[in-house]
């Protein structure tokens, strides 16, 4: 194998393994780490014989093949995160509105785990189905295999607008989170609102216990007929991703 090649194929991994690392699975969980590196290499060693300019990064010198190594890893880290900021807005919007409609359960700082939080993993694992349901794993691996051709392996770093671009996926994270949980916010402040009124008006009322039946009973038939409006904030984030991950990149001189 030429030494081309195989500086190549490395450099190309360390940069699709935080790609890799952000990718949802179906089943909620996260696919094991031996998997997600075995997939980062099979990745990297089919881009480095796809494009040949790859390797044009090959340097002489294990400090400088380290630092570049260094570089390709905290970019795909930073282009994984774009990507993964979109699925948790989705986990996030699970337990903002489990907290709204009353189903709060022991919350978590992971990924939600059905065991522990039903129904913002019933969110999460939505928002992975749609990932792959409106292909937005093509714009994504399609984006990976572009910023090759705006940095070459070995030689990948951060552009100047990457920042700007972290903390607005940061940003645009809470706020679609904040919009997909939006109708029950309002669900929650309306029956809280008309419960009050009419806690006043019938004194003698227990107006928790009635207030939390029904609060769980309409937030679970608008969680029925929000599928839709869901998906289509997720489409919108998703096709967004391609573009600002290739916004992190710049050739390293």
């Amino acid at each position: 194998m030429p030494v081309e090649f195989l500086f190549a194929t490395v450099m190309g991994s360390l940069r699709a393994f935080g790609v890799i690392l952000a990718l949802p699975s179906l089943g909620g969980r996260g696919l094991p780490l031996p998997i997600r590196a075995g997939l980062a290499l099979l990745l990297g060693g089919l881009l480095a014989g796809v494009v040949p300019h790859a390797a044009a990064g090959l340097v002489g010198g294990w400090a400088e093949v380290a630092f570049a190594a260094f570089h390709e890893v905290v970019l795909g880290l930073a282009m994984g995160f774009v990507v993964r900021t979109v699925l948790s807005a989705a986990e996030l919007a699970g337990r903002l509105i489990a907290g709204e409609i009353g189903l709060v359960a022991a919350p978590g700082f992971d990924v939600p785990v059905p065991a522990q939080e039903p129904l913002p993993s019933f969110v999460g694992i939505f928002a992975g189905s749609m990932f792959f349901l409106l292909h937005a794993h093509e714009g994504v691996l399609a984006a990976f295999a572009r910023s090759f051709e705006l940095a070459p392996a070995g030689t990948g770093a951060f552009s100047p607008a990457a920042g700007a671009t972290l903390v607005t996926a940061v940003a645009h994270l809470l706020d679609l989170a904040l919009r997909m949980a939006a109708p029950f916010i309002a669900l929650n402040f309306v029956v809280t609102l008309g419960f009050a009124i009419l806690g006043r008006a019938v004194p003698k009322m227990n107006v928790f216990i009635v207030s939390y039946a029904l609060r769980s009973l309409l937030g679970l038939l608008l969680l029925a007929g929000a599928g839709g409006l869901i998906a289509q904030y997720l489409s919108g984030a998703f096709d967004q991703l391609p573009w600002q991950m290739l916004q992190l990149v710049i050739h390293r001189p």
